[in-house]
């Protein structure tokens, strides 16, 4: 388009918004990736039409090579947005083999036209008028005089926010980073063909980035300093540690500040600049620890110094105020999201006393950024972004415009009244594989739709799976049939996610976590559905729940102990006991009830076995995607960590011989994965067609 488009386009109960890049049903906002929102409204300016598959893949993906599969989605999404029926459409026709035709009529758009004031003809003053003239002249200035002490005008409110894309390039950009006037963004792409993660520099209003590295390793993380000149970013440069670089803003050639070691669960790519350009702060463990704490950097001699302690928890992501006093970090343990943490800092960037906890009224938070003026706090939650006083408060207040569970890596530009965030998209399916194939195992999708579907339990008896999905809000506690029909929702928690679910051995009740009441607790419920009953309490997390055996136990993780193990509790209620000493997180019990198998966070994870009455520990894996494991008669299926290729194997442990197995490569790995009872079918959880944009938040305040 060469300008702005005139108005939104209007029908039934929705609103097409061109300006501010939004669908609204009654003024509800209905969530559309880029493509699927230039779909739609291609279909509505061509709406007196058939058009064709070729004409849509050429326009909307701007002669981009893609498959029909890609239109196929955005027309599903597109389907889900507008409440439409596919069999019984009222917005989008199919016309079998040619192409696609928006239905529906629309609404007149009011534009007012303001009616102009009516130009007084000119008139010829006659002498004997002159005289009143001056009357009216002595009266005028009266007139001035009150008109100085009338009240003033009414300032006009500020602009609404206003959401653009800043980058729309295939594959993934994320980590921006404002330079200090707010005009230009730094940040990490993966470039045109997806091989790898580099460092760009776009200014707003263009299109083209200019492009800072080429290294054959992987970057992320921009920081652009203070003074403009120098932007800050991490090269990973193995599986546990990266090097800190410095390059000049406009290109030319690198520093090489440092070398870190990544925690566990480390994905804190943040660097932060102290105001006067000299001190990096930048998350990093030490040998054999794999917890994360921040050091500071000086920028000129590279002299690196720990500033926090951390215990065995996690510090990332850090910040530091606008003017320049205050640390802000988040203090986390794996898998969860964390509690905020805010030091006073003195001029060397020395933390000032101890560390306070922010209060949230339980909210727990990743991702931070401070406001222009540093009285505020924007974060990010699982369940969407929050905005709070740097104090703190009881009540933070959710930011409805930034969409929950896929916007990441916020950022506040300190000049313009600018935000950009990651609108990650994906794919999240369930995918089952047929272990008794003849021939090649061939995965196949099995539990699909466009949002989230992870971590799929088999019921006892193999003829229902639970799991949990976005597909209706927050994420929530599903079920379906075997072959993955009948999808049927079974929570509907109003506040919070509901998630990891698991059967008792009889099939007649669910163990699940949720954080509806602040941190994760865990929960039991019917698999008919209905009322959720609380078995864990207090402000630790607690979640990953399995049951025992007998049914009369349950499983969970929890970091009451300032770290994550594994405890259990009655199911029926009671005390909890803890069961690991050095570490845990997801436990099963094997199928006499007498070994548990648990998997423990060391660098990428691993699968350990203890005896149930307590004892020595084993490592049986050393290499785990986050709990994606599943305990069968022979032995133990999981998922490996992420590769240097960004790609995940399914693997196979023998209890015979204690040998294993690579049963299928995989793509990206998402949460979850199961065994079905008679042992026939694995099932896990892998996210298609990942990628992410950046988006541009206008008149942010």
């Amino acid at each position: 388009m060469t300008g702005l488009p005139e108005g939104p386009y209007r029908f039934d109960a929705f609103v097409l918004d061109l300006l501010n890049l939004r669908l609204t049903a009654d003024g509800e906002n209905r969530t559309l990736e880029p493509k699927s929102f230039r779909l739609l409204q291609f279909l509505i300016e061509n709406r007196h039409r058939v058009v064709p598959k070729e004409e849509i893949l050429s326009t909307v993906w701007e002669g981009v090579a893609v498959s029909d599969n890609a239109l196929t989605r955005a027309i599903a999404q597109i389907r889900k947005a507008l409440d439409d029926d596919p069999k019984e459409p009222r917005y989008i026709e199919t016309v079998p083999t040619v192409g696609y035709r928006f239905a529906a009529e629309m609404s007149p758009t009011v534009v007012e036209t303001p009616v102009p004031a009516p130009v007084p003809a000119r008139t010829t003053w006659p002498r004997t008028a002159i005289w009143a003239g001056v009357g009216v002249v002595v009266i005028a200035v009266a007139g001035v005089a009150a008109w100085g002490l009338r009240p003033k005008p009414a300032v006009p409110p500020p602009q609404a926010p206003v959401t653009i894309p800043l980058t729309t390039y295939r594959g993934s950009e994320e980590t921006p980073s404002f330079s200090p006037d707010g005009n230009q963004v730094a940040f990490s792409w993966d470039g045109e063909k997806q091989d790898n993660f580099d460092i760009y520099v776009k200014a707003l209003g263009s299109e083209a980035p200019l492009r800072l590295t080429s290294d054959p390793a992987p970057e992320w993380g921009p920081a652009w300093s203070p003074d403009g000149r120098t932007i800050a970013f991490r090269r990973r440069t193995g599986v546990d540690r990266f090097d800190v670089i410095l390059i000049p803003a406009l290109g030319g050639a690198e520093r090489k500040l440092g070398e870190f070691l990544t925690g566990e669960d480390d994905n804190g790519y943040t660097l932060a600049w102290s105001v006067d350009s000299k001190w990096l702060v930048a998350p990093s463990a030490f040998p054999g620890e794999n917890r994360s704490r921040l050091m500071k950097v000086s920028v000129e001699s590279g002299e690196v110094s720990q500033i926090t302690e951390g215990g065995p928890a996690m510090d990332s992501w850090p910040r530091i105020s606008p003017d320049g006093t205050k640390l802000l970090f988040t203090r986390k343990f794996p898998h969860t999201p964390g509690d905020l943490y805010v030091a006073r800092l003195d001029g060397n960037v020395n933390i000032v006393g101890t560390p306070r906890q922010i209060p949230l009224g339980g909210l727990q938070v990743g991702r931070t950024d401070w406001t222009e003026d540093g009285r505020e706090i924007l974060a990010n939650t699982p369940g969407g972004a929050y905005r709070f006083p740097a104090g703190g408060t009881d009540t933070p207040q959710r930011v409805a415009w930034l969409p929950a569970g896929y916007s990441s890596w916020l950022t506040i530009s300190r000049k313009g009244n600018r935000l950009a965030y990651g609108a990650v998209h994906g794919d999240a399916n369930i995918w089952r594989i047929d272990l008794e194939a003849k021939g090649p195992r061939r995965p196949e999708r099995l539990i699909a739709s466009t949002f989230r579907d992870v971590y799929p339990k088999y019921s006892p008896d193999g003829k229902r799976i639970a799991f949990y999905s976005n597909r209706g809000g927050n994420p929530q506690v599903w079920v379906v049939n075997a072959e993955g029909g009948q999808a049927r929702q079974l929570t509907f928690l109003k506040s919070g996610s509901a998630g990891t679910p698991s059967w008792r051995l009889d099939g007649k009740m669910l163990a699940l976590d949720s954080n509806t009441t602040g941190a994760y607790q865990v929960y039991t419920m019917s698999p008919e559905g209905g009322k959720l009953t609380q078995l864990t309490q207090g402000p630790s997390t607690n979640f990953g729940a399995s049951w025992s055996r007998d049914g009369k136990c349950i499983y969970f993780a929890s970091n009451r102990t300032g770290r994550s193990e594994v405890w259990k509790t009655p199911a029926d209620g009671g005390a909890a006991v803890q069961v690991t000493r050095n570490g845990g997180v997801k436990a099963f019990e094997s199928e006499d009830g007498k070994t548990i198998y648990f998997s423990k966070e060391s660098g990428a994870g691993s699968i350990w076995k203890m005896p149930a009455a307590g004892g020595a520990e084993d490592v049986l894996a050393e290499s785990l995607y986050r709990f994606n494991f599943a305990v069968a008669k022979k032995g133990i299926y999981y998922m490996t960590a992420v590769g240097e290729d960004g790609k995940a194997e399914l693997k196979f442990y023998s209890f015979a011989n204690g040998n294993t197995s690579t049963v299928v490569p995989m793509g990206y790995p998402e949460f979850g994965l199961d065994v079905s009872p008679d042992g026939r079918y694995l099932i896990y959880a892998q996210l298609d067609d990942w990628a992410s944009d950046l988006m541009l938040v206008e008149n942010f305040r």
